[in-house]
């Protein structure tokens, strides 16, 4: 009588590691360039939107394009990170052209608002007759001010000064600042010029200016025959 074999029980193999059949998919790799660029191009675009301190989208912007187009080859190979990598590319790019437009937006709106504060001053220029800015005639601003004194002085220590007052007058019907140019001519010939300011004053008050010969050399003038203190530009701004 034939005996049955038995198949012998055969041992786990505790020595060799499992080897993947053929054919079997790889676990993706890893693909931190297109990270990288994607996380750059978001910090661009959100910074972009800020005038001027945007300048920092440069920097921002240039390493996600470069990050983002390494990161999107690699994706290739790694089988990972290629929608990061675009999406590091685009952003990117969006914030290189919000920086030019937003700055255009902003100088834009800068011009107005200097244009609107330009309008509030009232210039004239004295001589010729002719406005300067368009603004208030020359007579509106001439009859706020007169040049009192043009002469050299003699002050303490037996300093020679040059003397020049101006005294203004608002007769407008709100609080204005003025600001006057001229020259001064030593027998007819320029030798220098001077300026002179009054701030803030109300309807009606008076202020005399008498500092408005110190930027004028005494000593080029104190031996001229006749001096003359000739205004060249006034302006005066309204509050």
């Amino acid at each position: 009588m034939n005996q049955q074999q038995h198949p012998q029980p055969q041992q786990p193999d505790y020595g060799q590691p499992q080897q993947p059949g053929y054919g079997e998919p790889q676990q993706p790799g890893s693909n931190g360039l297109a990270t990288t660029a994607l996380v750059l191009g978001i910090i661009a675009v959100v910074v972009s939107f800020v005038p001027v301190l945007n300048v920092v989208v440069w920097p921002l912007a240039i390493l996600g394009i470069i990050f983002g187009a390494i990161g999107l080859s690699k994706a290739g190979k790694v089988r990972k990170g290629k929608g990061a990598g675009i999406t590091g590319l685009v952003t990117s790019a969006i914030a290189i052209i919000m920086f030019f437009a937003m700055n255009a937006l902003f100088f834009s709106a800068v011009d107005k608002v200097s244009a609107e504060v330009d309008k509030s001053y009232d210039s004239a220029t004295v001589g010729d007759g002719k406005s300067k800015t368009g603004g208030a005639k020359e007579s509106e601003v001439m009859k706020d001010f007169k040049v009192t004194k043009c002469d050299v002085v003699t002050g303490d220590f037996d300093i020679k000064e040059m003397a020049i007052h101006v005294d203004y007058a608002n007769n407008g019907d709100r609080r204005y600042s003025y600001f006057v140019e001229g020259e001064v001519l030593a027998d007819g010939k320029k030798v220098d010029d001077f300026m002179s300011t009054a701030e803030n004053l109300a309807p009606g008050q008076k202020f005399t200016d008498k500092n408005a010969g110190a930027l004028v050399n005494a000593d080029e003038i104190k031996d001229a025959k006749k001096l003359e203190c000739k205004t060249i530009k006034a302006s005066r701004t309204d509050f």
